[in-house]
């Protein structure tokens, strides 16, 4: 299974697609929300804990680490109250964790053997340069790994 901080990383692979289109962006931060109030744990969702003030949070850190473009939003409330997220990043996730438990059932982060192979993260990375966008996002998320 792979942490939080693993799928954080994933997501922030994919900032190309989410910083030009909003409701992919409305999804990221939908997702990152999730993620932050541990509702993938328990397996309980609390929309209104994800949807609330950590939403806006999270959207606010992403927006001061790099570009997101809102148009036709005019700000992230906006989008927030108008927009409706793609699926796109959590397919891809779902892909990825489909491949992690294929490959190496008892994974436990990002460099597990099984018969031979090494299960890497950084392959299902679609945008290597990804890192220094999640090194920015760093200083706010290190925090909760702890």
């Amino acid at each position: 299974m792979l942490r939080e901080i693993d799928l954080i990383r994933i997501l922030m692979s994919y900032h190309p697609d989410w910083e030009k289109n909003p409701e992919a962006f409305l999804e990221l931060t939908i997702l990152i929300s999730s993620i932050d109030c541990r509702c993938l744990e328990s397996g309980e969702v609390d929309f209104e804990q994800i949807m609330g003030p950590k939403l806006d949070n999270v959207a606010k850190v992403l927006m001061s680490i790099t570009n997101v473009q809102l148009s036709p939003y005019k700000d992230f409330a906006d989008l927030k109250k108008d927009g409706h997220p793609t699926t796109f990043l959590s397919e891809c996730l779902v892909e990825v964790l489909e491949k992690v438990h294929s490959e190496a059932p008892a994974a436990v982060g990002a460099g597990i053997q099984n018969e031979g192979e090494v299960f890497c993260l950084e392959d299902h990375f679609k945008d290597k340069d990804s890192e220094k966008l999640f090194l920015k996002l760093w200083p706010y998320i290190s925090a909760i790994e702890d």
